[in-house]
């Protein structure tokens, strides 16, 4: 007997299955201690005070969590340095294409004004106002899937997310879906102790 046969995998360590991808308003305040915090287990309705971007592209959507290596210290006589390799600066980023590009995710995405809404007109409208803010909208961001076999739920909650805007674009077509690409940036909450995960959890609900 191998090694290969002493290893199981189980389906319930396995996940798959669709994003729900929602962020915080101005109401929501309060960082979640647990899942039901934001969404409702059985219901799936969201807790009051979040905004849900609606579905995303096959791909969902990609946390990408980087750590910038250290130099270390070299040492007169030594062939090594000291500390080398050690994280001095982490970053974190998260990424996305919204299905549904209505007015309130593009504002989101392109960091865009107030929408307005326009009467008397011919046809009922609104305008979103595409201006050059001198800040960024700081949010908290949620990504809740849910795995279709086993119905269990996992969520990333970050606590501090900002869009980046850089290089934004909405392909405009007549063939295909105008999908919106979202990318944010996710800035660890200096006030929050190390242990308590300054850029947010990862929550899991057990089999």
């Amino acid at each position: 007997m191998g090694l290969a046969d002493n290893i199981t995998v189980t389906r319930n360590n396995i996940w798959k299955g669709t994003c729900q991808v929602a962020v915080s308003t101005a109401s929501f305040t309060s960082y979640p201690g647990e899942l039901e915090t934001v969404i409702n287990p059985t219901t799936y309705a969201l807790a009051a005070g979040l905004t849900a971007l609606g579905a995303t592209t096959d791909d969902g959507v990609v946390l990408r969590r980087s750590a910038e290596l250290s130099d270390g210290i070299s040492v007169d006589q030594r062939r090594f340095n000291l500390d080398e390799g050690e994280p001095e600066d982490w970053t974190m980023e998260a990424e996305m294409t919204l299905l549904e590009t209505h007015l309130d995710n593009v504002k989101i995405a392109w960091e865009g004004g107030d929408i307005e809404s326009i009467s008397g007109s011919i046809v009922n409208q609104r305008r979103l106002p595409l201006a050059a803010p001198d800040s960024f909208t700081e949010r908290m961001l949620f990504i809740i899937q849910e795995d279709p076999k086993t119905g269990r739920l996992r969520m990333a909650a970050l606590r501090q997310t900002t869009p980046m805007v850089d290089g934004a674009e909405m392909n405009m077509q007549s063939a295909e879906a105008s999908g919106l690409p979202l990318k944010l940036k996710i800035q660890a909450d200096e006030t929050i102790a190390e242990h308590r995960g300054p850029f947010g959890n990862v929550f899991e609900e057990n089999a």
